[in-house]
C-alpha cells in the first residue's frame, strides 16, 4: 500500500514538473512565432507536444495509483475498525475480570496473614496456590481472552494506515498484559503484589481511556 502511495506521489510530482516544462516550451513556441524563427518555433512545438504527452500519461498513472491506494486504504481502515471494536469490548471485559481476580487474591492473602499465629506459621506459596485454585475458572477465562485480544492486535497492526494508529492499542495491550500476568501468576510478598496490582490496574484503565481520545 505504501508503494502505491509513493508511486502516486512520484507521478504527481512528474506531472507538476512537466507542466512547468510545458510552459517553457509554449513560451519558446510563442517567441518563435513572434520572431518568425522557424527553428525556435519548431523546438517549441515539438517540445510542447512531447511534454503534453508526458503530462497526460503521468497524470493518468498518478490518478490510477492514487485511486487504488485509496481503495485499499479504505478496506484496511474498515478491517482495522472492525478489530478495534472487538478489541475494546473484550479489553474492558478482561480488565474487569482481572481486577476481580486480583481483589480476590489480595483479600485471601490478607486473611491468611491475619489468621496466622506467627510468621513461621504462614506459608506464602500455599496461600498463593490456594488463591489461584479458588480463581481457576476466572483465570482460565482471562487467559483465553488474552489470546483473542492478541489476535485482534495482530490484525490491527496488519491493517494500520496513516488514518489509523496502532500505537495506542499496542500500548494498552502491554498494560493489560502486565495486569493479567500478575493476577494469573501471583508471586512475591503481599505488599509487593498489592502495590503492583494497584499500579497495573490503574495503568490498564488509563490505557483504555486513551483509546478514544
Amino acid at each position: 500500500m505504501t508503494v502505491l502511495a509513493a508511486i502516486s506521489t512520484l507521478f504527481y510530482i512528474v506531472t507538476f514538473l512537466a507542466v512547468l516544462v510545458l510552459v517553457g516550451f509554449l513560451i519558446t513556441l510563442l517567441v518563435g512565432k513572434l520572431s518568425k524563427n522557424i527553428k525556435t518555433k519548431k523546438v517549441g512545438k515539438i517540445g510542447s507536444l512531447i511534454t503534453v504527452l508526458v503530462t497526460v500519461v503521468a497524470l493518468i498513472i498518478a490518478g490510477i495509483t492514487d485511486a487504488s491506494y485509496r481503495q485499499i486504504a479504505t478496506k484496511h481502515n474498515q478491517r482495522f475498525d472492525y478489530y478495534a471494536q472487538k478489541y475494546e469490548v473484550l479489553y474492558i471485559k478482561t480488565a474487569k475480570k482481572a481486577e476481580d481476580i486480583g481483589n480476590s487474591e489480595t483479600e485471601k492473602w490478607s486473611d491468611a496473614i491475619d489468621n496466622s499465629d506467627s510468621a513461621d506459621d504462614f506459608d506464602v506459596d500455599e496461600t498463593i496456590t490456594d488463591a489461584v485454585v479458588d480463581n481457576a475458572g476466572d483465570i482460565a477465562n482471562v487467559d483465553a481472552n488474552m489470546k483473542k485480544i492478541k489476535e485482534y492486535t495482530e490484525e490491527m497492526k496488519e491493517n494500520e494506515t496513516p488514518d489509523r494508529s496502532f500505537a495506542k492499542y499496542n500500548k494498552s495491550y502491554k498494560e493489560l498484559k502486565n495486569l493479567t500476568n500478575l493476577v494469573t501468576s501471583p508471586s512475591g510478598s503481599y505488599n509487593s503484589f498489592s502495590d503492583s496490582f494497584n499500579k497495573y490496574d490503574t495503568s490498564a484503565a488509563n490505557a483504555y481511556k486513551d483509546l478514544n481520545q
